[in-house]
């Protein structure tokens, strides 16, 4: 057992290293060094809240108080987070393939008790389905094979602050930023909430690949005949696909946009239990059912955006932080983001670590489907053995 401690703390310090050195080659040491301090930190706390987290920090400062300072400072500070940022999505690309999915999604960040806090909004609480403060955050994560969800963007922004101007605008802003970083490659996956034509523009304009999930009211054109919504034309070909006997549940058909000369295929799967079919709007080529069935495949990946950001909220603490600053909040998201994305690291480069840290886990963890839960528990079981083992050598004079 203390083998195998000795081993699995050996080579997450080398892991950690290969991970930060893409990134910490692009900015000041000093802010290197916090980066290596503050991500193993989040994640053996559980929180982004900076006085906890510091906790697990070890600089060698006799007086908290400075320490506390300095890792607030660095991140107050503006300087090197686009680097950072940058950078480690650059690294990260390797992990991706022409066809990854890259899913697209806006989440809030409540502060239901916030009064005074710079560019505070108005946003809707999922959790609790009401309007309260906060902000708002727009997500994009890349879906590798067996749920392995690497984070490329958490970007925390107020549509109060004049920088942002509209939403639109930012989820242009980081579309395109990311598209830049990954070499543009990858799927775009997005839902109901990006079916707006400027987001449709700004995907047009890169010459990305997209699948959108449509509300049903968007019309299009069925060659040049007069424009029909989304819905009565998926409910049209459907009907048409019974009456020949064909009882397939996946309809498609080419389609444009009025006014513009992109070729987009519709893709509808009326499943079983609901009332309305899952409509589907791309730019990829759909001529036979066995595409359509890869659309709507495609798709559904999407659900692992929601698991991350629910495991980044409740084991991260992604929404319990304790800054008033904006741009504050914003930097910790980043910081948010490389945790999860190391978390990925360990998945993807070494799977011996991974079983070893699997295997330190509660057994009630075991058949939880989402790995990063366990992988996490993994970790933070093996700082309890070794602070155990700490507080015994300290002690052990004294108990003799």
């Amino acid at each position: 057992m203390m083998i195998t401690q000795d081993y699995l703390l050996h080579k997450l310090k080398e892991l950690k290293l290969e991970f930060l050195s893409p990134i910490t080659v692009v900015i000041p040491k000093p802010k290197a060094k916090f980066l290596q301090q503050a991500i193993p930190a989040v994640l053996l706390s559980g929180t982004l809240v900076v006085t906890i987290f510091a906790r697990w920090i070890n600089d060698r400062c006799s007086d908290s108080f400075y320490s506390l300072k300095r890792l607030l400072n660095h991140i107050l500070r503006n300087r090197g987070w686009y680097q950072i940022t940058q950078a480690y999505r650059t690294s990260m690309n390797r992990f991706l393939s022409p066809d990854t999915p890259v899913v697209i999604d806006m989440t809030d960040l409540a502060k239901p008790r916030a009064r005074k806090m710079k560019y505070l909004a108005l946003v809707r609480d999922g959790s609790e389905d009401k309007i309260v403060p906060g902000y708002w955050c727009l997500e994009v994560y890349a879906y590798l094979k067996k749920k392995r969800v690497i984070p490329l963007a958490l970007d925390v922004f107020s549509i109060d602050d004049p920088t942002v101007a509209s939403e639109n605008l930012q989820i242009a802003r980081t579309i395109q930023a990311v598209d830049k970083d990954i070499k543009h490659k990858g799927i775009w996956i997005a839902d109901r909430g990006f079916d707006r034509l400027e987001v449709l523009k700004t995907l047009f304009s890169l010459n990305a690949r997209f699948i959108i999930r449509q509300r049903g009211d968007r019309h299009v054109m069925v060659g040049d005949r007069v424009a029909i919504s989304v819905y009565d034309l998926a409910e049209r070909l459907y009907q048409q696909q019974v009456n020949r006997g064909n009882h397939r549940r996946i309809v498609f058909c080419p389609v444009r946009l009025p006014r513009r000369r992109e070729s987009l295929f519709m893709v509808a799967h009326f499943r079983e239990g609901y009332e309305r079919p899952l409509l589907l709007l791309t730019n990829m080529k759909v001529f036979h059912s066995y595409q359509a069935d890869q659309i709507v495949g495609h798709y559904r990946k999407r659900w692992s955006c929601e698991e991350a950001v629910e495991f980044l909220k409740s084991r991260v603490g992604f929404e319990r932080f304790r800054i008033r600053r904006y741009e504050a909040i914003q930097h910790l998201a980043i910081i948010a983001m490389l945790a999860m994305g190391f978390l990925s690291w360990i998945l993807l480069r070494n799977q011996i670590v991974t079983g070893l840290l699997f295997n330190l886990t509660s057994k009630f963890r075991k058949k939880v489907r989402f790995q990063y839960y366990r992988l996490l528990d993994g970790l933070q079981q093996l700082a309890k053995i070794e602070f155990t083992k700490q507080i015994h050598l300290i002690l052990e004079p004294f108990l003799r």
